[in-house]
């Protein structure tokens, strides 16, 4: 009797689950099918959504195209008018149907992802490590689901990736490409494309022609009056200027920038054009440069102008943009924006600011206060603007942060910082993102990337349910003892060394020694995950990280306490042994790449040794 009282609650149970889901897949068996269109990005979507299902649960679901009838349960990619703002999307369930829908086609492929996720799916990193894909044989989506996702910034540029993961990550732009199959890849998710760089001194060097054969390089024996002149009027090349006061060299200059966009990029959708990357612009300082008065800035954008009118008349549709960098970081003084700026973009990059080394901009750290003060001289010169708005930050870049312990172990930025970042940044009216990572890893593991990626679409994002979320579905098992290490790890980075009353060798090392007791610890969280590869190999490079954490603060003893070098460089060629040696592991991964792990072991070791340590 009692036996079956208990099967009947649990078939009651049963019951009660599933009417309150709508089933895309049951025992293997697909319970639904897919409905979109044949072409574009919504057909994207429906493919990326009928592949991990399968790899989810064995299971095929069909593909229907939407021009034909359905009978049962089906999931119903669309793109509706007014479904969400931008490119986001909307997902909602009833009864036997899920409908993802976006305003414009791209939005529909953020939703098959976001959809993926809620049946359990993660896409933290690349594959194999960063992606999550459990094991279901029967998986359903709750009735009465009703997300809209819109994102915070319009415009969300990658540093990192081709186009199906910079599709998967949330961006709308990726690089542009002059490969046919690539062009296409890109308009079946329906991405944008961009180019930029320091083009000047390509733009000097070499004739570029309106046909697109190959460039040539440039002879200016017979041009020297072209050549930009120092303080004493002597004229010579530089590589990087020319004399733009000069009426036969501003054209040629003009021309021949608008001929280097129609030969690489002419079907762009957003170009940004630099100067050299150096602290100032070279300019002419000949009688005739001069006597203009104007700013570095001034003669940047009186040269952008025409070359932005140039490229208008011959057929360009994209959006041209110039950077407030170096030497075009203050605002200009006298030259006007053509138009207002209507389809261009200001692309502002606060290298100076040295990464968020010093905290989020909005604290009164006096280089922050200063890129405060100049934002808003540039939103005074704005004024009416037609353009947009783009931010170039540099976080993770270990180019600025190489040299400090937690910024060469990727702990800066805090995700709070970039949260309070982003906020600030949207106030003052940008509306697009790109963050210069060099190099782009996603080690030890993907967690501040993908807060970032969140962050780029959601900035009042609830950060510690994020990161729960991404401890438990990453880590597994071993969520608790892995996150209790990692914050550890990361308040210990941060921890000043600093020489105390007494021996050093009492208080000093002591984050050295606690470091290399949590990297042992992380030893049990290996034993909490049984014969699960993929969690012993996440575990696993956390445990590298941490030993990398060890040797990073180990060299920073040494600078500041012992002041020992051979000591400290020994140390610093043990991590440079440390990445050599792991190598292939790691980038087996997928968490770094070879150049990445080059990097490390290479570009960031050197620079400590040459910095602090006598070369190298």
């Amino acid at each position: 009797m009692m036996w079956s009282i208990s099967w009947a609650i649990l078939t009651v149970c049963l019951l009660a689950m599933a009417v309150g889901a709508v089933e895309l897949v049951r025992n293997g068996k697909p319970k639904a099918s897919i409905v979109a269109p044949s072409e574009g990005p919504p057909s994207y979507a429906a493919e990326v959504l009928l592949n991990y299902v399968e790899r989810m649960s064995g299971a095929k679901l069909p593909f229907v195209p939407e021009d034909q009838t359905v009978k049962g349960t089906k999931v119903v990619i669309r793109v509706r008018k007014g479904a969400a703002k931008l490119d986001g999307f909307r997902i909602r369930t009833s009864k036997d149907t899920v409908v993802v829908e976006a305003s414009i086609p791209r939005g529909c492929v953020y939703g098959a992802y976001a959809l993926l996720e809620e049946i359990g799916c993660r896409f933290y990193g690349p594959e194999p490590l960063g992606v999550v894909i459990p094991k279901k044989k029967t998986i359903s989506v709750r009735d009465g689901l009703d997300i809209l996702k819109e994102p915070a910034f319009e415009n969300r540029l990658p540093s990192f990736g081709g186009p199906e993961l910079n599709a998967c990550w949330g961006f709308n732009f990726t690089g542009h490409s002059r490969n046919q199959k690539r062009q296409e890849l890109i308009k079946r998710i329906g991405l944008k494309t961009w180019r930029w760089g320091h083009i000047w001194p390509e733009i000097v060097e070499r004739q570029f022609f309106p046909d697109g054969r190959p460039p040539e390089k440039m002879d200016y024996s017979d041009k020297q009056d072209w050549l930009p002149a120092d303080e004493k009027g002597t004229r010579r090349y530089n590589g990087e200027t020319l004399c733009f006061s000069n009426p036969d060299t501003f054209k040629w200059f003009v021309e021949n920038a608008v001929n280097w966009v129609l030969t690489n990029c002419p079907d762009a959708d957003y170009i940004s054009m630099w100067s050299a990357d150096t602290a100032t612009l070279a300019l002419c300082q000949c009688e005739k440069c001069q006597a203009k008065g104007w700013s570095p800035t001034d003669w940047y954008l009186h040269i952008h102008n025409e070359i932005w009118r140039l490229l208008k008349v011959r057929g360009f549709k994209g959006v041209f943009g110039w950077i407030a960098y170096h030497g075009s970081e203050e605002p200009p003084q006298q030259v006007k924006l053509l138009e207002f700026g209507r389809d261009m973009d200001l692309l502002y990059a606060p290298r100076p600011r040295g990464a968020s080394m010093h905290g989020p901009i909005t604290n009164e750290h006096s280089v922050n206060v200063a890129y405060r003060e100049n934002i808003q001289g540039w939103r005074k010169y704005l004024g009416n603007f037609k353009g947009t708005r783009t931010v170039f930050e540099y976080y993770f870049d270990l180019v600025l942060l190489g040299h400090l312990p937690a910024g060469r172990t990727f702990l800066i930025p805090k995700p709070e910082g970039m949260k309070e970042e982003m906020r600030f940044y949207l106030a003052q009216g940008f509306n697009g993102f790109f963050d210069c990572d060099p190099p782009s890893v996603f080690f030890p593991d993907p967690l501040l990337k993908w807060l970032y990626r969140k962050l780029l679409w959601d900035v009042n994002l609830d950060i510690e349910a994020a990161k729960r979320d991404f401890f438990q579905n990453y880590y597994g098992p071993a969520a608790r003892i892995v996150r209790e290490v990692r914050d550890e790890v990361e308040k210990l980075m941060f921890e000043e060394i600093k020489w105390p009353m007494w021996s050093p060798a009492h208080y000093a090392d002591r984050p050295i020694k606690r470091l290399r007791e949590l990297e042992a610890k992380l030893d049990e969280a290996i034993e909490k995950v049984g014969d699960d590869e993929i969690l012993k190999q996440r575990i696993r490079v956390m445990k590298l990280w941490v030993h990398y954490c060890a040797l990073a603060k180990e060299s920073e003893y040494h600078i500041k306490i012992t002041r020992e070098g051979k000591k400290g460089r020994e140390v610093e060629l043990s991590i440079r042994k440390l990445f050599e040696e792991n190598r292939d592991f790691l980038v087996k991964t997928g968490l770094l790449t070879e150049g990445d792990v080059r990097f490390l072991a290479e570009s960031v070791v050197n620079y400590n040794l040459t910095i602090y340590f006598g070369g190298r």
